[in-house]
């Protein structure tokens, strides 16, 4: 098999079963590079002195590694029992269940190569598991965890309310939602951002935080380029690399310059299920400015977007 020649666009394309067929592309022709455990665009702390102190074997992917840290580090997930949906190559679910210190952690992904690749990389990881699924039908019990984590995945859902309406289900009452991602293409992100805080709410969940981490993410794309483009030169054929540059985010990308002039956000929430279960009578929440703050209510909007369950 081949690497597609693949055309990216401001349009958005991969999503539901095209991005299904993506990511089991890439993890076919990727399959043996154990040492690439991360598909996110990276995240770099306003101080350099936040960065968290990273073992040697992590060092290489620490801007992917450290949008985990962020989104993980919303609340303490100590002795937490934490789902991963859209786990990827595994190493976002593996940091956050070695620095976090979580009970149990299992990844769950929509594509079937991604968890071959994870059950062998992290096979035998004591309180770590994988597990095929669809983000909008999670083959999980109701109340099964303390918090749900989901990393630069949703944009590939058709359908926002279903997997939210999944997230609340399967959370035990009084758990946490900690989620980021870019807003869609060719539309006001700041629309976005109030359609995902009116889904949140006509799911069920209770106050969400918010916060706009746009320059942390340009941030660590830029720090991060050098390894990006050598390892598309090293893995990628000639005839795909200028595809694979453009979807990794690389500066000078489309997506940077959404990123870059405004023409996009990249959102993360933090949302709780109510401990003591309720009519979901609250509107949403109303996102107004680029800090983390709990959004007031206003009457409920039409869900975000139409996009699936894969990931990055």
């Amino acid at each position: 098999m081949d690497m597609v020649s693949l055309r990216p666009s401001r349009v958005q394309y991969f999503f539901g079963s095209r991005a299904k067929f993506l990511y089991e592309l890439i993890g076919w022709h990727l399959r043996n590079a154990t040492d690439l455990k991360f598909m996110n665009y990276g995240f770099a702390f306003d101080r350099d002195e936040d960065m968290p102190q990273l073992r040697a074997e992590d060092e290489a992917e620490r801007y992917c590694a450290q949008l985990y840290h962020a989104v993980a580090g919303q609340t303490d997930l100590t002795g937490k029992r934490v789902l991963d949906v859209g786990s990827g190559r595994g190493g976002g679910a593996s940091y956050v269940h070695r620095y976090h210190e979580t009970r149990e952690m299992i990844g769950c992904d929509l594509a079937d190569r991604a968890i071959s690749f994870c059950q062998r990389v992290y096979g035998g990881v004591d309180g770590l598991s994988f597990r095929q699924g669809n983000a909008m039908d999670l083959p999980f019990g109701e109340g099964e965890f303390d918090a749900v984590t989901n990393v630069e995945s949703s944009h590939c859902y058709p359908d926002l309310n279903a997997f939210l309406a999944e997230v609340f289900r399967v959370l035990k009452p009084g758990g946490h939602f900690l989620y980021t991602d870019f807003t869609p293409p060719r539309g006001d992100p700041k629309a976005a951002q109030r359609m995902t805080l009116a889904s949140l709410d006509q799911a069920g969940f209770g106050p969400v935080e918010v916060t706009d981490i746009t320059g942390n993410i340009l941030r660590g794309l830029e720090r991060d380029h050098e390894r990006r483009a050598r390892e598309i030169g090293r893995r990628f054929p000639p005839g795909t690399r200028r595809a694979v540059k453009l979807w990794a985010g690389l500066p000078g990308s489309w997506i940077y310059k959404d990123f870059a002039e405004g023409r996009r956000d990249y959102l993360m929430y933090c949302a709780t299920k109510p401990a003591a279960a309720e009519p979901v009578t609250a509107p949403a929440r109303h996102f107004s400015s680029t800090s983390t703050k709990v959004m007031e209510a206003e009457p409920a909007l039409m869900t975000l977007c139409s996009t699936p369950t894969s990931r990055r």
